[in-house]
């Protein structure tokens, strides 16, 4: 009898323990800098795979330019996250390269699977201790680097789509600085245009 009612205690037990946090709140929105302007962010929760997608769209008008939110949850245990955005590309040049420095106020992982432009790739470096973008202060901050392959640049006018998993613990505010990088025809012409206007000074 006693060795019965041990199993179905651990059975139940089992059966409702959560495997990561819920997430309860969030919010998500751009610094109001005008660097990268957001539309509303969308939380969804895919039960099968025990994670949530932060979706949202974009316009980067120029750079350095950041999105803050945060994540309210119910537990300390660890939630996993897309942080996922289509973005606009609405420079004054072609993207070659993207990249995503992400900071959180507790320790945080980046899984190595990414969404990327067709045909780019990417380069996950995992969080270590420092200062949180756009004047944060101490945190933990990650990077992912996306870099043309085979594909094509993301010109003027055209979107790409840049997402990361996170893993974390318990409530937790975030912050990401997002910059992209000119093809190198493009920088060769900005570098010449400042080397004549340095010149007529």
């Amino acid at each position: 009898m006693r060795k019965s009612l041990v199993a179905i205690l651990v059975v139940c037990f089992v059966v409702i323990s959560p495997v990561g946090a819920v997430i309860t709140d969030y919010n998500c929105a751009d610094d109001g800098d005008g660097a990268i302007v957001m539309g509303p962010a969308a939380l969804t929760y895919d039960g099968g795979l025990d994670e949530y997608t932060l979706a949202m769209d974009g316009v980067q008008n120029w750079f350095p330019a950041h999105v803050e939110g945060d994540f309210i949850t119910d537990t300390e245990l660890d939630p996993t996250v897309w942080i996922a955005e289509t973005v606009d590309n609405q420079t004054n040049f072609a993207w070659t390269d993207y990249h995503i420095k992400i900071g959180m106020t507790k320790t945080f992982s980046i899984s190595t699977s990414v969404i990327a432009p067709d045909y780019w790739t990417a380069v996950v470096t995992q969080p270590v201790a420092g200062q949180l973008p756009n004047g944060g202060g101490a945190g933990y901050v990650g990077v992912i680097d996306y870099f043309v392959d085979a594909g094509a640049p993301i010109g003027i006018g055209q979107s790409g789509d840049f997402g990361f998993k996170v893993s974390f613990v318990g409530t937790v505010a975030f912050c990401t600085e997002q910059i992209p990088t000119p093809e190198p025809a493009t920088m060769a012409l900005l570098s010449f245009g400042a080397l004549i206007l340095r010149r007529k000074k």
